[in-house]
């Protein structure tokens, strides 16, 4: 038995130009993946009127931001598998000033976006301030600097 696997073996590097070996391996591959994510759900958010700020939390820090043409973002995402070709995807986000104009890319947005998720509402209450100074303030007013009325 031992001498068979062998064998076997010591031939796989002569068989390895036989096209039925092309996509059998010893030597481990991850998949690459490398760029921004942008799922169809991240690009229904986008509205025409938004904010960079805004923007920039929907869809993350842009992978690109080129100084000749600052009012647009190009989001880059590439996948690199095994014996297969590099799948790159590129979606482009173009402003007008500080807010989204428009948007273009290989990615579609999300139907029925908000039948999938629930809206929450959350409600803070803040205390009111009740007039006692904190470390700095106390620390500012026993040097004499802030006001005695």
């Amino acid at each position: 038995m031992k001498k068979i696997l062998i064998i076997i073996f010591s031939l796989l590097p002569w068989l390895g130009g036989c096209s039925a070996w092309d996509n059998f391996s010893l030597v481990h591959s991850p998949d690459i993946e490398q760029g921004n994510i942008i799922t169809p759900e991240m690009v229904a958010l986008l509205q025409p009127g938004m904010s960079q700020r805004q923007v920039r939390f929907a869809l993350g820090t842009p992978m690109l931001t080129d100084v000749f043409h600052d009012q647009r973002w190009d989001y880059l995402f590439s996948v690199k598998r095994r014996n297969e070709p590099i799948e790159i995807k590129r979606f482009s986000l173009y402003f007008d000033g500080d807010y989204l104009s428009h948007y273009s890319g290989e990615i579609e947005p999300a139907q029925n976006i908000e039948s999938n998720q629930e809206k929450k509402e959350l409600v803070v209450s803040v205390p009111d301030y009740d007039g006692d100074l904190g470390i700095l303030e106390k620390l500012w007013y026993s040097l004499g600097f802030g006001d005695t009325e």
